[in-house]
């Protein structure tokens, strides 16, 4: 279904040239590019793929606007983060021509208004609500003058020391999920995650021998244990451009055993090569129901990416029944730990898998 903060834009564009910045509001349902003299810019490979898919000439990256021509004209569906939204306005600001203009829009509860407000005070211009039907905002900002005055003063393409973890310091960033913090839930599986591997290769082979994949790594925290307890190859991945940035740089500051690979990937759909071990720590916990596709497209790409004697390590909201869907792609499905916040499940044997 299409977000109506987006219709509103898309209604409001002129011939361009112009560039609309999506976010994941938009990962369905954009229609064609006005005309050709438009473009997109995102940070998620699903958003790239719809809208490439659609028609828009769209490039992916951690919203870097140095590439970008200037611009008759911007569009922007207001992002959920702060820090995110400050940036894109500015950026866009700063590539409009003198008599461009700067449509925003989102919903009065997402603070629209506010930041509308916010932005024309900076750089000495006027808000004009165009439309405003309900709850949804659209606003009008149009450049008459070069000014220096900013909307934020912060760099969102800064890196944070957020903390450490058994000696690694761990680096991170405005526009990934949990980016400030160690996700108590990555907690909870990186104890466990030890005795996995033990069973895995158990009189066989040793870590070095084995493969892993981090699925929607994040900022790289279950990378770098993966690279830390000697596993021999290490892909990581994610939808989002931010958290491939910033798990490579992760990964590069320490001289771990075993070769890392960084991709940037929509659940990891354009992956084949399968591995001993996954671990994930998905996206779905409060406020996605554990029927949806985002649920469903994780576990099938674990039973996909896993050796038939392979194993994955999911960690969830208590709360979620995960075990009931992953009965349908694992012949094995195992609770390792349950603290009532999050649980942590042991999935094997993938179903159609043969085993040698």
């Amino acid at each position: 279904m299409r977000d109506a903060a987006l219709t509103a834009l898309l209604d409001a564009a002129s011939a361009g040239p112009g560039l609309i910045v999506l976010d994941e509001n938009q990962s369905t349902g954009l229609p064609p590019p006005p005309s050709p003299h438009w473009r997109a810019l995102c940070n998620r490979s699903d958003v790239a793929q719809a809208a490439q898919a659609a028609g828009w000439h769209c490039e992916c990256n951690d919203f870097d606007f140095s590439a970008t021509p200037p611009l008759r004209q911007g569009l922007y569906r207001l992002s959920k983060e702060k820090r995110v939204a400050e940036h894109v306005l500015q950026a866009l600001w700063d590539k409009l021509e003198i008599a461009g203009e700067l449509l925003l829009s989102g919903y009065k509860q997402e603070g629209v208004k506010t930041l509308a407000s916010r932005a024309a005070a900076a750089w000495g211009s006027t808000a004009e609500l165009t439309r405003g039907e309900g709850h949804l905002h659209l606003y009008r900002l149009r450049k008459t003058t070069e000014t220096a005055a900013r909307l934020t003063h912060s760099d969102y393409h800064a890196l944070h020391l957020i903390g450490e973890w058994e000696g690694l310091l761990l680096w991170s960033k405005h526009g990934i999920f949990a980016w400030d913090r160690i996700d108590d839930g990555s907690r909870l599986l990186l104890e466990h995650l030890p005795s996995a591997l033990a069973h895995r290769h158990a009189g066989q082979r040793d870590a070095a021998a084995l493969s892993a994949l981090d699925l929607g790594c994040g900022y790289g925290l279950l990378a770098l244990a993966l690279g830390k307890q000697g596993i021999g190859r290490v892909l990581a991945t994610d939808n989002n451009a931010a958290a491939v940035h910033v798990t490579a740089h992760n990964l590069a500051q320490y001289a771990l055993p075993g070769s890392f690979q960084v991709i940037l990937d929509d659940c990891a759909s354009s992956l084949n090569e399968r591995v001993d071990l996954l671990v994930c720590n998905p996206p779905f916990h409060q406020g996605f129901a554990v029927e949806g596709a985002l649920t469903d497209r994780f576990l099938a790409a674990a039973g996909r990416l896993i050796k038939p004697k392979g194993q994955a390590l999911f960690v969830v909201n208590a709360f979620i029944p995960l075990e009931r869907k992953a009965a349908e792609v694992f012949s094995e499905v195992k609770t390792l730990a349950n603290n009532r916040r999050f649980k942590v499940l042991h999935l094997s044997q993938p179903r159609g898998a043969r085993t040698r």
